[in-house]
């Protein structure tokens, strides 16, 4: 037996495979969202009276969201020009603070200074007032040799 195969029957016997291949895969995918559909109706049967109860109820959230946005809207009006004075308040008081604390910055460094140069002129009165002691101590130890060389 022997029998000859041309090339159109090869392109052939090829493209009938292609399309057996495309129709299984076809078929599973139908098979895949037969099922997928399954279990979407089975879900919507088991929950079939809470959707209806929550469909019934819309109307009556979307009444409540409005009317909760409306009292939002009318409170943010109401409340608007309390809160730009708020701000314009605090402003005012930051820039008090920030005078103040500047004004107590300034007194602290200017007292800072000042104890700072009190306590350089003491160390230097001190300096002094050991310079004299010393002074007066080699002028009575003159004087106290001065007695004893007369005796």
């Amino acid at each position: 037996m022997t029998a000859t195969l041309t090339i159109q029957d090869l392109f052939r016997l090829i493209l009938y495979l292609l399309g057996i291949g495309a129709l299984v895969y076809i078929i599973v995918l139908i098979k895949n969202l037969n099922n997928a559909i399954t279990g979407i109706k089975n879900i919507l049967n088991r929950n079939e009276k809470e959707i209806d109860t929550t469909i019934k109820q819309l109307p009556y959230i979307a009444q409540n969201i409005n009317s909760i946005s409306e009292e939002a809207k009318n409170f943010v009006k109401s409340v608007s020009p309390e809160a730009e004075k708020l701000v314009s308040n605090a402003s005012s008081l930051s820039e008090k603070l920030d005078n103040t604390s500047s004004k107590v910055f300034n007194a602290i460094n200017e007292v800072s200074e000042s104890i700072c140069s009190t306590a350089t002129t003491i160390e230097h009165n001190i300096k002094n007032a050991n310079d004299y002691i010393e002074l007066i101590m080699d002028i009575i130890g003159i004087i106290k040799s001065a007695l004893n060389r007369k005796k």
